[in-house]
């Protein structure tokens, strides 16, 4: 299946429980990009979508609410990034962006201590603070480098995008974010770091 079509929207959407849940955060970051981006009218396009008029930060929402919205803004800014998959990358990185900032997320950056080993290890926390059911492992595989191998439902650039929103965020040095699919609900994401 090809990310970005209805097929494989449906079938990611048939891997969500309804006990799925997230924080209305990331919700509000993919919308007020889409408004930076492309205006209020898209806005409200991507609301009629997931079928919701209004998000708070720290509510929790279904998951599928936001895989919706995901999946419109990609879609509308896909041409403005240069394709549907830099489109979910940019999202990610933009929630990530948003989540660092926030009272929780920079609870995490602080527990780091500017050390990026510490700054990986505490990534689980960071998750289970974000959305619920994550299931997700971390390695430390060198003195400037780890991996995660997360069993997920959001695509896979977009937490890549994350991911290296937090190292820039943690002013981590020279962090380099890659990722492979190991399954259709597993992906490994490398980080390195100078």
């Amino acid at each position: 299946m090809q990310l970005g079509t209805d097929e494989e929207l449906q079938w990611r959407l048939s891997l969500i429980s309804p006990d799925d849940l997230m924080r209305g955060l990331f919700h509000n970051s993919l919308l007020d990009l889409v408004r930076r981006l492309e205006g209020d009218e898209a806005v409200k396009q991507c609301l009629e979508v997931c079928g919701e008029a209004r998000f708070l930060d720290f509510f929790n929402y279904a998951h599928h609410t936001y895989i919706k919205l995901l999946y419109a803004a990609a879609r509308r800014m896909s041409e403005r990034f240069g394709g549907f998959e830099r489109a979910m990358w940019e999202i990610g990185y933009e929630g990530g962006m948003s989540f660092y900032a926030s009272a929780a997320g920079k609870v995490l950056i602080l527990m780091a201590q500017g050390d990026p080993r510490r700054l990986l290890s505490n990534i689980p926390t960071g998750m289970q603070t974000a959305s619920k059911h994550v299931e997700l492992k971390v390695t430390l595989t060198g003195p400037r480098s780890g991996v995660l191998v997360k069993h997920e439902v959001m695509p896979r650039l977009h937490t890549e995008g994350g991911l290296q929103a937090m190292c820039e965020v943690a002013k981590v040095k020279g962090a380099r974010v890659t990722s492979r699919p190991l399954s259709p609900t597993d992906n490994e994401y490398e980080v390195t770091w100078d």
